[in-house]
């Protein structure tokens, strides 16, 4: 007994530190054993290119990287065409589609994900308004009520389900109907193709007076599935005064001292309102040059200008 506690402290230490290598050793071997049981860049890049319809040669700004994220390998795909932004997550061991995000107007960028309505509901759902539609819109049944400012809320429908979805002036429509204002004060700064939880649906944005609107309208059926507003400091100025969208892209080549036709557009350039401020977001890229801008909608004034010489094609 007496020798077993007379053990030096120092040969105590040695052998908890090389207890710990092994452990350490262990771990990095179960990641790579792991690590090889994945599918592949190459393999999730052509998962996330089939799903959306498009060839390698289709795309420009291609990238796969693989991330570790909560015990699991994910491959992110990154990807544009016709300035349509695509991304997507892929399980790193099933090759399964985590999640896609499309950012543009085209509504056949994701042909393997369709949303199909019911011909019939159950049983008629209980409304507390009467909201009326054409024929060939989908009825939108919702109880318009105030919303606190800044906050954002999910809004409860009754549809009657439209055999090939909305289109976005329906969307447009529904949105400035729930909110209750007139569409010659409206201006909207975005209408766009998103997914939402899995949902595809329309992003609306729009400004009337000082208050900015945040709609998300389910494609399939005009549910709104999203809706929130807020109210902006300053006033907007009338949307006859601004520059076009063309214009602001203009202006941001002459500042960058290139050519449309030396550099290809990220993004379709969108009219947003900051702080009272409405403003174009211009981006695009030339060589292994990143350009984006802010210019002012009215003025036409370079109010912000980024570059990034890293940028990777």
């Amino acid at each position: 007994m007496k020798k077993l506690f007379s053990t030096p402290l120092r040969a105590v230490i040695s052998t908890i530190c090389i207890l710990l290598i092994l452990c350490i050793i262990a771990a990095i071997i179960a990641f790579f054993v792991l690590k090889n049981t994945l599918i592949g860049k190459d393999e999730a890049r052509d998962i996330a290119l089939e799903d959306a319809g498009f060839s390698r040669s289709d795309t420009s700004r291609l990238r796969t990287g693989l991330e570790y994220d909560d015990g699991y390998f994910e491959y992110d795909v990154e990807f544009y065409v016709d300035g349509v932004e695509y991304e997507y997550v892929i399980d790193g061991e099933d090759g399964g589609i985590i999640k896609r995000d499309i950012d543009g107007k085209r509504q056949s960028a994701a042909p393997n994900v369709t949303t199909t309505a019911p011909e019939q509901a159950a049983a008629p759902a209980e409304t507390t308004a009467e909201t009326s539609a054409e024929a060939t819109t989908p009825q939108v049944t919702t109880a318009p009520q105030a919303v606190p400012t800044g906050t954002e809320t999910t809004a409860e429908t009754t549809t009657t389900a439209a055999t090939t979805g909305i289109t976005e002036d329906d969307a447009k429509d529904i949105a400035v109907k729930d909110a209750g204002v007139d569409m010659a004060a409206v201006m909207f700064t975005k209408v766009k193709v998103d997914y939402e939880d899995g949902i595809k649906v329309y992003e609306v944005d729009f400004y009337t007076a000082n208050t900015e609107y945040d709609y998300e309208i389910a494609v399939a059926d005009g549910a709104i599935v999203k809706k929130s507003h807020e109210t902006v400091a300053g006033s907007s100025p009338n949307k006859g005064d601004y520059i076009g969208s063309d214009r602001a892209e203009e202006i941001a080549l002459a500042d960058a001292s290139l050519a449309a036709a030396d550099v290809k557009f990220a993004k379709r350039t969108e009219l947003d309102i900051d702080d009272g401020r409405a403003q174009y977001e211009v981006e695009f890229y030339a060589g292994s040059t990143e350009y984006d801008y802010k210019i002012d909608a009215v003025s036409g004034a370079v109010i912000e200008k980024e570059t990034d010489n890293n940028y990777r094609r």
